[in-house]
């Protein structure tokens, strides 16, 4: 990763601060980008504290213009990308039937993910490529490949992402930029790390019966480890995806998800 310029969508949040940080210790100049500088200001220091080098950039994914207006900015800065990770998560309804479902809520499942996803897409990719090989990551939900009630918007969302994942490698691909999903499972220390599924899984677990501990174990005895990814794990795969060592992988997803999905 020396000398390589990462720019981290979501870096505040509980994996894409996880993952800065594996990339800065792996040399990588990391550039952290998110909707609150506080948050931001905090990964970065304890960052700059281990050694790393590290830049912060308040940024709203979903806001089209800006987001192109700002990675134009930054890439110049830089001297270019050449790793993108994609971290962002956004509220989403879990647990309501077809019959107790609005339309908006269904849509919450997957119109911010895609829209996101495709801004930070289009915004990076005049900036990417050619003589120096670039790699864009999306962490994703294991969801797409599920058949369980009451996730309608959640299934959808997922299964969009790692489609959009594939069809975007095979255009990116002779412009010398790979693109790969990974696929994990709830993350074990995500919570703690202050990780919007808090609150997600809250409303699941009080709606069982259960605390989010007890939730979380349920996910975990579901698995064919039966335990769940940890956030160290899925920070690792993600900067092994990015390194030469995964120079071949395009258009493909991940799967990170203990043996829960295949």
């Amino acid at each position: 990763m020396k000398n390589k310029t990462a720019v981290i969508f979501g870096g505040s949040g509980a994996i894409g601060s996880e993952t800065a940080r594996t990339l800065a210790r792996e040399g990588a100049h990391v550039y952290l980008a998110a909707r609150h500088q506080d948050k931001l200001d905090r990964i970065a220091n304890e960052i700059r504290a281990a050694g790393g080098t590290v830049d912060t950039w308040v940024i709203d994914a979903l806001d089209e213009q800006s987001i192109h207006e700002q990675t134009a900015k930054l890439a110049q800065q830089a001297g270019g990308i050449d790793i993108v990770v994609n971290a962002t998560g956004f509220m989403h309804n879990q647990g309501k039937s077809l019959a107790e479902l609005s339309l908006a809520e269904f849509k919450q499942g997957f119109d911010p993910f895609l829209t996101a996803l495709f801004n930070i897409s289009k915004a990076v990719t005049p900036y990417m490529g050619g003589d120096r090989s670039g790699v864009m990551i999306t962490v994703v939900a294991p969801a797409a490949t599920m058949a369980m009630p009451n996730h309608l918007g959640h299934i959808v969302g997922c299964a969009g992402i790692e489609a959009f994942v594939r069809a975007l490698a095979s255009e990116l691909g002779p412009k010398n930029i790979r693109v790969v999903g990974v696929r994990s499972h709830a993350i074990t220390g995500a919570v703690e790390a202050g990780s919007y599924t808090g609150e997600l899984f809250t409303i699941k677990a009080q709606s069982m019966g259960l605390t989010v501990d007890q939730f979380l174990e349920g996910a975990a005895q579901s698995t064919v480890l039966k335990r769940l990814p940890t956030l160290a794990q899925v920070a690792e795969l993600v900067t092994f995806l990015a390194s030469e060592h995964a120079g071949a992988m395009t258009g493909t997803v991940v799967n990170v998800t203990a043996g829960a999905t295949h």
